[in-house]
């Protein structure tokens, strides 16, 4: 074995190995230190096993700089987390349960000096060790950081101008840290090479990872009454929330993030979270189960009696107060009839007729609540945005849209019904509002300067919304056409049945309606500008990053439903947010006015 060690520390020290020289290196120092660990007796935190443990960690650290695209295809992320970071973290975890368990025992004896003894001395071990794994994640954090700024710096990901970017003996502060990620660029941006790309990615993992580390030293640093108190996981949340907005297409960090929700018993960005992972591009399938969990969570505490009269400004009792009565049911509900659950969940009892019936009149009853909710301001935007994006994400799931899905039995087809009618009776409440408010304002039109002036403030609150319900419709119709001759016929019969669930309920005639109304508001508004190209629907269908382009293309203001949208796959496989380079870009009018550019995405979505 120390013939093995020897060669394992000769070559972390040789600086120019190239990758195929580092991978042989790090398997050989894998296997010394499984020879290590079977050695018995062996001290699992011993300076011995550390240092081995340590070399890994310097070996995959050249590698992920020196080739970032084969490390990339590789995962060798993972493979570093779980050889020389996670495993030291269960021991540690392990070491402190067993002592708590020994402490209870002793607690329990009859000799009440004698348990009292044993009792100070668990809590005095426990104390030793939890110091003692608070002082390795602060040390992995600090070389997690550092391998972030170092392959940002070799490959160019943050802007020439970013201020001190590289001030490594600063590193391990948490704030600068975070105040590092923030001028990353995005996976999404157009303008990247493969290997920037590949660096990007491993960058998502490596601040998923911090932010692992970030939430297990809160966990074992704070007491657990205060696990549901929102500001104790500040620092997870920022490390979550960087990896996102640098990869928002790729679903680890989402679900990561939608744990924090869960111990802050926040359901509505919870579940939005978990539905983010698992409809991203590059989907985390574990966050299924996880979904279900939250939401079984969520149910117990809703229907616990005196519920209502709890505080739970951002607890589980929040959506039923301010979304819409029997919110969480819903989500329960369609969530454990999804495709996906038959294999962990027992099977549901078909919805009957008289069910589906008294189903329908809750879901129209929860459709007007809230979009009254909405208009009022009663629910804010992001919220707004985060619940009617869980409705067309739990269709997306039901009705198999997610690219690649070929899943085609379900719990019941009805469930699936029943969800696009809430998709649509929404979304056609959103357009008498928003036809309403122009209307309403043409009395004044030679007052106004642009059409997005004749929407009012309750109707605004529903453009975003509605925006998106259009968008994901004229993406489902698309993947219905392009499948409808490569497909079974009944996997084509159902996505046709669900799609014209989504037009009935007065959508079709009230898309209609409001393109006429906006086009006549145009002609009284802005007569000497050109009416907005619109986007047809043969363009649509044959080139949905033409529609991406047209949308996301040039604009210069940021908008919520794009921080909280980015990286969604949408039914023909179109990525939220993602402009194809070789597609023309067109800018909305309107500059930084979010109002103007929203006006502008409607009009060119309801041709």
């Amino acid at each position: 074995m120390a013939g093995v060690d020897t060669t394992v520390s000769q070559g972390v020290g040789d600086t120019t190995a190239n990758t195929a020289e580092l991978t042989k290196m790090i398997r050989s120092a894998g296997e010394a230190l499984d020879q290590a660990l079977h050695t018995p007796n062996v001290d699992y935190f011993g300076t011995h096993l550390e240092g081995l443990r340590n070399d890994i960690l310097e070996l995959f650290r050249r590698l992920l700089v020196r080739n970032p695209f084969s490390s990339h295809r590789k995962d060798a992320v993972s493979k570093m987390w779980f050889r020389a970071i996670y495993p030291t973290i269960e021991q540690y975890r392990a070491k402190i349960r067993q002592v708590e368990i020994a402490g209870q025992a002793g607690r329990s004896t009859d000799n009440a000096k004698s348990s009292d003894v044993i009792a100070v001395e668990a809590r005095k071990q426990i104390s030793q060790w939890r110091a003692r794994l608070h002082t390795f994640l602060h040390a992995s954090t600090g070389t997690l950081l550092r391998l972030v700024a170092e392959l940002a710096e070799a490959h160019a990901l943050m802007p020439s101008t970013a201020p001190g970017v590289l001030d490594r003996q600063t590193l391990d502060t948490h704030a600068y840290g975070l105040e590092l990620v923030d001028s990353l660029k995005s996976e999404l941006h157009v303008g990247l090479t493969p290997v920037q790309r590949a660096t990007l990615a491993i960058v998502s993992k490596l601040l998923t990872h911090l932010g692992d580390l970030a939430r297990y030293r809160t966990l074992y640093a704070k007491k657990p009454n205060d696990m549901d108190a929102s500001h104790v996981w500040q620092l997870a949340k920022g490390f979550y929330r960087n990896a996102i907005r640098v990869a928002p297409h790729r679903g680890q960090a989402h679900n990561q993030l939608a744990v924090i929700f869960g111990y802050e018993r926040n359901s509505l960005e919870g579940v939005f979270a978990y539905y983010r992972a698992l409809t991203s591009q590059y989907r985390f399938i574990p966050a299924e189960a996880n979904l279900r969990t939250i939401l079984d969570n969520a149910l117990r505490a809703v229907d616990k009696p005196g519920a209502r009269s709890v505080d739970a400004t951002s607890g589980y009792v929040y959506c039923e107060q301010r979304m819409y009565d029997k919110f969480t049911m819903l989500r329960y509900l369609f969530a454990y009839h999804q495709p996906q659950a038959k294999e962990t969940v027992k099977q549901l009892a078909p919805l009957l007729p008289e069910a589906e019936t008294a189903l329908v009149a809750e879901i129209r009853r929860a459709c007007t609540a809230f979009v009254r909710g909405v208009t009022s301001g009663a629910i804010e935007e992001r919220q707004t945005i985060m619940a009617h994006a869980i409705q067309l994400f739990e269709l997306q799931q039901l009705a198999c849209f997610n690219p690649g899905d070929k899943e085609t039995r379900m719990h019941d087809t009805a469930i699936a019904r029943v969800s696009a009618m809430s998709v649509a009776l929404t979304a056609h409440t959103m357009c008498q509002s928003v036809q309403s408010s122009v209307t309403e304002s043409m009395r004044r039109a030679r007052e106004l300067k642009s059409e997005a002036d004749l929407l009012s403030r309750s109707s605004r609150r529903v453009v975003a919304p509605l925006i998106t319900t259009l968008l994901w419709i004229v993406s489902a119709c698309v993947r219905v056409e392009r499948d409808s001759d490569s497909l079974e016929h009944s996997v084509t019969q159902l996505k046709s049945q669900i799609m014209c669930a989504v037009r009935d309920h007065g959508l079709q005639s009230s898309i209609a309606q409001l393109k006429q109304c906006m086009e006549d508001a145009h002609g009284r508004v802005n007569r000497r500008t050109p009416l907005v190209q619109a986007i047809t629907w043969d363009q649509a269908r044959a080139s949905m990053p033409v529609v991406a382009a047209r949308l996301w293309g040039a604009h210069r203001v940021q908008r919520t439903e794009d921080e909280l949208l980015a990286g969604w796959q949408l039914p023909d496989g179109t990525v939220w947010g993602r402009v194809e380079p070789s597609v023309p870009r067109s800018a909305a009018p309107g500059g930084n006015d979010v109002h103007r550019v929203r006006w502008w995405q409607l009009h060119c979505l309801l041709s």
